[in-house]
């Protein structure tokens, strides 16, 4: 694959759907908040050998930058979708605090930024991050604080998704809910969504009380499903008991041409990720993924990392190991990214307001608008 593919993918103007907060907690943050720093605090100077004193007054205790790279970036396949969620629980140990959540959101929205990601949709699970002594609304409250200062900093533009867990019961999840639309003074948070592991919980239909929620509240719905092997079922019971907006993942759909045509009359996206998906042991390559399936059946599909940090990727990236997969060109992959404003959860005016830029952007490169370049 040409070294230019990789830069006009780095260099178009993107959409992100599906990226989790506790999926983007890089290595150097880990490594401060571990070792007790304050999140922006600056290494001590000097050429001393005194290990600096922590707040208590306890020395640092030195971490192997090496070893935490390979406990939370995952580098080759693993055997389950459990094996991949065991990656999250050191993020979620560490983002305990405002100060951590808020370095994270910070990083993550500044790292996309350079991606030339245009807008993004973050997605977590509040009620994990309140082992530490927050409540749910200081959780909803941080995420929310850093999210609109960094769209700021970076010109960047978030929504925020909370995410109800599948182990939960439905109460939890719907008092999460409330707690959360209760602290959002920033108007960001626009959608609700349902992960965890899904082997272990395969009904998502028992947490409809947290969908009906979701709905009153004026939310958008989307839900983790299709991360197991022969999952066409479980996405048609999905569609046809949930009717959710999106779904997170669901590219086993592709088995089933009758679930392919279903999505495509409702206009139900599949926000996928192939990366994730294939290090999660459901596929063995980007070229046996099958997002060309799904998108010349007219199903409504969109690229994402899931999770950029532990998938070790950015978005950039996800797209050209899509396209060297050689099921799909460029036109074919800027449709999809441009078609996936379609689906994004924010006003009709954001929406406007970013396929304007998006064509204009486009307009002039012929490796993604070919008909622009044909004369009349």
């Amino acid at each position: 694959m040409a070294d230019f593919l990789r830069d006009l993918f780095r260099a178009m103007p993107k959409a992100e759907l599906h990226m989790h907060l506790d999926g983007a907690l890089e290595v150097k943050t880990a490594i401060e908040l571990m070792t007790g720093r304050a999140p922006d605090a600056k290494a001590p100077d000097g050429g001393g050998t005194e290990c600096p004193k922590n707040a208590a007054g306890g020395a640092f205790r030195a971490q192997s930058y090496e070893a935490l790279y390979r406990r939370l970036v995952i580098d080759g396949p693993l055997a389950t979708q459990a094996a991949l969620l065991g990656r999250y629980d050191l993020p979620i140990e560490l983002l305990q605090s405002e100060e951590a959540l808020e370095r994270v959101t910070d990083d993550l929205l500044r790292a996309k930024a350079a991606d030339r990601v245009r807008y993004c949709e973050i997605r977590w699970a509040p009620a994990l991050h309140c082992a530490g002594g927050l409540g749910v609304r200081r959780v909803v409250e941080s995420v929310a604080r850093a999210t609109k200062r960094a769209c700021a900093r970076y010109g960047i533009l978030a929504r925020l998704i909370v995410v109800g867990m599948r182990f939960h019961a439905p109460r939890e999840n719907v008092s999460m809910l409330r707690q959360a639309a209760e602290a959002d003074a920033r108007g960001l948070l626009a959608a609700a969504d349902l992960a965890g592991p899904e082997a272990a919980h395969p009904d998502p239909t028992v947490q409809q009380p947290f969908f009906d929620a979701a709905r009153r509240l004026g939310l958008g719905l989307t839900l983790h499903c299709g991360e197991l092997p022969s999952s066409a079922d479980a996405i048609r019971r999905c569609v046809l008991r949930v009717a959710p907006d999106r779904i997170a993942h669901g590219s086993g759909a592709a088995a089933d041409e009758s679930l392919c045509a279903l999505l495509a009359e409702r206009g139900i996206r599949l926000d996928l990720c192939p990366t994730s998906n294939i290090q999660a042991g459901l596929y063995a390559d980007y070229a046996d993924f099958p997002v060309a399936t799904l998108f010349r059946r007219g199903v409504p599909v969109s690229i994402s990392t899931d999770s950029p940090v532990i998938s070790g990727l950015t978005l950039s990236e996800e797209y050209y190991r899509t396209a060297a997969g050689g099921r799909l060109g460029p036109a074919e992959l800027w449709a999809i990214n441009l078609a996936s404003l379609d689906s994004i959860f924010a006003e009709d005016a954001v929406k406007r307001a970013l396929k304007a830029e998006f064509r204009a952007w486009a307009h002039g490169v012929s490796e993604l608008c070919p008909d622009a370049s044909r004369p009349d």
